[in-house]
């Protein structure tokens, strides 16, 4: 037994070097005690042997460096070996060629010096465990989770190379962090954005006061099992950045022109906003708010208001559905007035809450035969006479694209849109995806899908519900995702019957389908109905010729939809198979992009697509829209006359999903209902409270 052992546990040290290291870089270990001892090691084997035998780990805590060494640190004089520091360089932050981690340390407030006590170490864990999900929900891929002895640690791969400017994208994460989620007893370490940061060794043990059974020396260890951790791309971590405060408000009337004067607590209070005692933190202050006002079931710790030092207001809530407000929101909550807005027409503001507050008591145009009836009105009417009818309330669907539901307000009711693009340009992707965000909105769809059997057609769809937080890649097949069945069917409840799919054992023959559809529509009070696709639905009933076909069909959709009240949005594959698509290429010669209210089509932006953009529309080679994986372009919308707005879209492997930007990662709203324990998709280190 060597002198050592009772102080290191070599598999947990083999462990940490595995996952910390994967790629076998060089690394600098540093011992601190009575002396100050630093190696610089390539493998765990050569680092344990100097450990085991070589020094003495008595009343020392042992760290390592995190991020990747620059060519030639490592080959200090004490290469694989301990040496007293006495002068000689140790790691520097000008030493480190790249950040290889985001660092989050979650300390316990106790007197310096000693152990943590078992009941301020399980502060930590709360404080750990709510980041942990909170950045999960963000986007985050699985840290790697840790606890130190006496705190816990989250470790996210990240790849970022050494610049002043990753520094302070680090250093704004940890503010944000901080502000969020620190309390009074466990807080978050806001120093460790510099490149030189060390971190405590895992499998070692911590030593910091004396070894009592109230605050013990514990072993380091990593909880999370040993593998192959993914990297969180940059854009995530701009993202939660972005939630920091970087300036104090203008001034403003409300703040009689000076912000500084502006007293948030007795704002708060003035509009009788329950909130706990001010806490400090290293950055400002906060406060912890009863409940979040946007949804009152968050309660608290879930949402703060805080404020900077500098002054800067922010607003957070940890939850999925509030994660995007910001303190403007909060304020202009009990404030509407607040920053002198003009206020909100009230067309703009049916739309905006007709979205998620849909009428489910609305009145339906009942389903008439797809006939031409006698109107009840005068063939011809003076402006009076118009102006003095009823006007009909517009009702929109929200698509999800945030260019289209600016622009367009989404897809209106009573109107009719084509969907087109080349095989596997994502058009029935860009379907679900627009059904999802109807049904999240409380609206009732009805699909059919002539080419998908209803448990594919239902797979992909529970995909992009679940999100990529909630998708676990096929141990078999590279680009294989599933969902759990659990969450799979927490999925489903929420769905409902807002969701209706047409069993394909029931044919194929246009007159019949459309007649249900009419039928089902007015019975459900469906909002949308999804035809994907003309090509696969039998027309011949309505003429011989596939192209007069098709066009009595776009004009059956037509009044199918004003007769419903329903937006109908169909998928029709181009006359052509390659080359790039335009408005008239799409099948039914000239007659559907006629008749149609809005065409759409789904480009993959390749290099097919770069050469004749360029070509026909004078982009440049570093033009924005091609920095998406696929492009919905905007060939006709009757009512904005819009054409030729091309907007990128990001196509996310796992979630099948297209997203407005990479690091958008919406949450629908089964994720608000109480979630069954679910190992079969998470270890059980995560599920379960976080402890060793």
């Amino acid at each position: 037994m060597s002198r050592n052992e009772q102080f290191i546990d070599e598999h947990e040290i083999r462990k940490a070097i595995s996952m910390l290291k994967p790629s076998g870089e060089h690394f600098e270990v540093r011992i601190i005690g009575q002396k100050r001892l630093s190696g610089y090691f390539g493998d765990a084997e050569t680092l344990i042997n100097a450990l085991r035998n070589s020094v003495d780990l008595r009343s020392t805590n042992v760290y390592i460096t995190l991020n990747e060494l620059k060519d030639g640190v490592s080959q200090r004089t004490q290469f694989e070996h301990f040496k007293v520091l006495k002068g000689e360089p140790s790691t520097g932050d000008g030493d480190i060629a790249s950040f290889s981690w985001l660092f989050i340390d979650v300390d316990p407030v106790r007197p310096a010096g000693i152990s943590a006590s078992d009941a301020e170490l399980n502060k930590t864990y709360a404080v750990a465990k709510s980041v942990y999900t909170y950045l999960k929900n963000l986007g985050f891929e699985e840290p790697i989770k840790a606890v130190s002895g006496n705190g816990s640690h989250l470790l996210y791969k990240i790849g970022l190379v050494n610049t002043e400017e990753n520094k302070q994208l680090l250093e704004d994460c940890l503010n944000v962090l901080d502000a969020m989620f620190s309390t009074e007893d466990a807080k978050i370490d806001v120093v460790n954005f510099n490149p030189s940061r060390i971190c405590k060794l895992y499998g070692t043990l911590a030593q910091k006061g004396a070894d009592t059974e109230q605050r013990p020396h514990r072993m380091s260890r990593i909880l999370t099992p040993d593998v192959e951790v993914k990297q969180t791309t940059k854009v995530y971590l701009q993202k939660l950045a972005d939630a920091l405060p970087k300036e104090p408000e203008p001034p403003q009337e409300y703040n009689n022109y000076n912000p500084s004067e502006f007293d948030v607590e007795q704002w708060m209070d003035k509009h009788g906003i329950r909130h706990r005692p001010r806490e400090n933190y290293k950055s400002g202050f906060k406060y912890v708010l009863e409940a979040c006002p946007f949804n009152e079931n968050h309660k608290a710790p879930d949402s703060v208001v805080y404020r900077l030092n500098n002054g800067a207001l922010g607003f957070k809530c940890s939850h999925n559905s509030c994660s995007h407000k910001t303190w403007k929101d909060f304020r202009t909550f009990y404030e509407p007035d607040a920053y002198d807005r003009s206020p909100i027409s009230d067309a703009d503001k049916h739309i905006e809450e007709g979205w998620k507050q849909h009428n489910r008591n609305k009145t339906t145009i009942p389903y008439k035969p797809l006939t031409v009836s006698t109107p009840e009105y005068p063939m011809f009417e003076t402006a009076m006479m118009i102006l003095d009818k009823p006007e009909k309330e517009r009702e929109f669907i929200r698509t999800g694209i945030k260019v289209i539901d600016k622009k367009m307000m989404g897809l209106e009711k009573g109107t009719i849109s084509v969907v087109s693009g080349l095989r596997a340009s994502a058009k029935s992707t860009l379907l679900s995806n627009i059904c999802l965000n109807a049904i999240d909105d409380g609206q009732t769809v009805i699909c059919y899908s002539g080419e998908l059997t209803d448990n594919n057609f239902l797979r992909w769809m529970l995909l992009q519900a679940a999100g990529k937080a909630n998708t676990r890649q096929s141990r078999e097949y590279e680009n294989y995702f599933t969902v759990a069945e659990e969450i799979q069917r927490e999925i489903g409840q929420w769905m409902g019957d807002h969701f209706w799919l047409y069993n394909n054992e029931y044919g194929n023959q246009f007159s019949k389908i459309v007649s249900t559809l009419g039928s089902v529509a007015e019975d459900k009070k469906a909002d949308l109905i999804i035809i994907d696709n003309l090509m696969a639905l039998d027309l011949h009933d309505l003429s011989a010729d596939k192209y007069d076909a098709q066009t009595a069909f776009v004009w059956a959709l037509k009044n199918l939809a004003k007769l419903s009240n329903t937006h109908i949005i169909f998928v029709a594959h181009p006359k052509k198979a390659d080359g790039f698509l335009r408005l008239d290429d799409i099948s039914g010669s000239g007659n559907i992009s006629n008749i149609v209210d809005n065409a759409f089509i789904i480009h993959r932006i390749n290099e097919d697509f770069r050469k004749k953009t360029k070509e026909t529309f004078g982009w440049k080679a570093n033009d924005p829209r091609y920095e998406g994986t696929n492009c919905i372009e905007i060939c006709k919308s009757r009512e904005g006359g819009i054409q030729d707005e091309f907007v990128p879209l990001w196509y996310e492997v796992n979630t099948k999903r297209l997203k407005n930007d990479m690091s958008e990662n919406i949450h629908y709203g089964w994720e608000e209902l109480p979630q069954p324990q679910c190992t079969e998709i998470h270890d059980d280190s995560m599920e379960l409270p976080f402890k060793p």
